[in-house]
């Protein structure tokens, strides 16, 4: 359950602190006092999106966070599954920045939305101002419905089928598409693989021919600065020559002293190399210009390797990637039959596995439907709207869709002899309340998260018939925590924790206060919701009995 709930800077509040009880809590106040600030924030906790505008002004952050405890085992298995520790209670924060990125912990282990989003329908079911207006709509319907059957098995189990189906049906598309494109393209493919093998380049071939290209053209050059570096080294007065008597110098001192030994050293060491570079020079020398191909062989081969080159990617590698990608396609047409026959077969089997898992969905469906077409009458019974017939339709689709092969929609008649139209057709706005509450309390006999929070559930209801929803969300609250924002005191006198909020203006600036009542305190702000109708003294003694009524 929602245990604490902590909220700065959104909107008008700066920094607020809400504590929790079990059971009933309901929160009271003037309109404009910052209750829905109060379930805007909630929504933040279990993943919906941060509007920006939610910022309080002049803040560069807003952060909402709150401690649920008596985790349900859903939720413990979430958590789990994620590797977030947690004991018998966890606290998830929420902080936003003035450009809206969110960073999420959970017990302070950092989580993606997705995580947050996965872990919220667990904890919290949010029913807001507007969502009654939901109940319009056929899908929310079947939502509604699904949420009282217990089928989730059969639902995964359809969904799988369903998504695997689809996964199956892109591929062969995807392969149809392909081997289209083979086919069509055969010939240019075949023309372009003849042109690679024709050449067959070899990887570094290119570079080498340019080499020998080099060589050859700059082949008189070269032999010329080879002879004058020979001379250079080697001739009459050449550097060899040099070295030499140096030599013979250098052994007449080590002969006077041995320090100069290192030197003598080091000029032999110079002859071992004079003595590779000469026999280097020599080979250059001796090179023989025929060992080459002729000139003009050599450049039609750089020409043609370029000119792959030029067309299949820029280098020789890429070049040889599209051959083998091209004897890969070439090779695959006769494979690609079998593997079409192969998946269409399989769709095909799939398909019928569809079809006999959406039937199966829909009995259990059907079966649901029976409960609820008999529940939902006697609970509106309960809350003034008595003699209504309520029905749930339903047609086979045309085709199967991810939510099975039927669709529903509820139809209603409140009024005796009248045939059940759609919803939408008939329901006013209070008799929608009533009828999504209903739901609330048939959906709470096998709950499936810890809180239920309604914002002004009771929009368009008043009277006896407020009385009776104030008793319904009581007896729902015996099973799951019920957080209630109202304006009537025929719902709040039911509350084991009644709160009321207050603005506050100091200075030109608005403050957000909390306050748990105590008995006296109830008292009073059931007397200010009932209204000056009654004159204070009277509206105070009429507190104290509805208070005394719904003990």
């Amino acid at each position: 359950m929602l245990s604490e709930l902590s909220i700065k800077n959104i909107a008008i509040i700066e920094n607020l602190n809400i504590d929790f009880s079990r059971g009933f809590n309901v929160l009271t106040g003037e309109t404009g006092t910052g209750k829905s600030i109060i379930v805007n924030s909630v929504n933040l906790l279990i993943g919906e999106r941060f509007d920006k505008t939610m910022l309080k002004e002049g803040e560069s952050f807003a952060e909402v966070s709150a401690l649920f405890s008596d985790l349900n085992d859903m939720s413990k298995k979430i958590l789990s599954a994620h590797d977030i520790d947690f004991d018998k209670e966890i606290i998830i924060r929420r902080r936003v920045n003035r450009k809206g990125v969110s960073k999420v912990y959970i017990n302070d282990t950092p989580v993606t939305m997705k995580i947050l989003k996965e872990l919220g329908k667990y904890l919290v079911d949010l029913h807001g101002q507007h969502e009654h207006q939901s109940l319009f709509y056929p899908e929310r319907q079947r939502e509604l419905l699904d949420r009282y059957g217990e089928y989730e098995d059969s639902i995964n189990y359809y969904e799988n089928i369903f998504d695997e189906i689809s996964v199956k049906r892109a591929k062969l598309k995807d392969m149809t598409e392909e081997l289209s494109n083979i086919l069509q393209n055969r010939d240019l493919y075949e023309f372009h693989l003849k042109e690679i093998e024709k050449v067959s380049p070899k990887i570094g071939e290119d570079e080498e021919l340019e080499k020998i290209e080099n060589f050859i053209k700059n082949r008189v050059e070269i032999n010329s600065y080879i002879e004058s570096v020979n001379n250079s080294l080697f001739g009459q007065q050449g550097a060899e020559e040099k070295v030499w008597s140096a030599i013979e110098s250098l052994n007449k001192l080590v002969s006077i002293d041995s320090k100069f030994a290192d030197m003598k050293d080091v000029i032999e060491e110079i002859t071992f190399r004079l003595e590779d570079l000469k026999d280097k020079i020599k080979e250059y020398s001796l090179m023989d210009d025929e060992e080459f191909p002729p000139i003009d062989e050599i450049e039609a081969r750089i020409s043609d390797i370029n000119g792959l080159k030029k067309k299949y990617g820029g280098s020789i590698e890429s070049v040889l990637r599209y051959r083998d990608d091209l004897v890969e396609k070439l090779g695959s047409i006769d494979i690609d039959d079998a593997d079409l026959l192969k998946l269409q077969n399989e769709i095909k089997e799939l398909e019928l596995k569809l079809l006999n898992a959406g039937e199966e969905l829909h009995k259990e469906r059907v079966a649901a439907i029976r409960k609820i077409e008999e529940k939902i009458p006697k609970v509106l019974s309960t809350l003034k709207m008595k003699g209504v017939r309520f029905k749930v339709n339903y047609e086979k689709l045309k085709s199967p869709e991810r939510t099975g092969l039927y669709s529903y929609e509820f139809y209603i008649s409140t009024n005796p002899g009248e045939t059940p139209k759609p919803l939408n057709k008939v329901a006013s706005g209070g008799e929608i309340s009533r009828i999504m509450l209903a739901f609330k309390s048939l959906i709470n006999e096998k709950p499936m998260v810890d809180t239920i929070v309604f914002d002004e559930i009771d929009t368009g209801i008043g009277g006896d018939t407020g009385y009776r929803v104030g008793k319904l969300m009581k007896e729902i609250a015996s099973g799951t925590q019920v957080i209630t924002i109202t304006h009537l005191p025929q719902v709040s006198i039911f509350a084991n924790n009644h709160i009321r909020i207050e603005k506050l203006s100091d200075d030109g600036k608005a403050t957000v206060t909390v306050k748990a009542l105590n008995e006296m305190e109830r008292v009073e702000e059931t007397a200010r919701m009932l209204g000056s109708e009654y004159g204070r003294e009277s509206a105070v003694e009429h507190a104290k009995k509805l208070l005394e009524k719904a003990q």
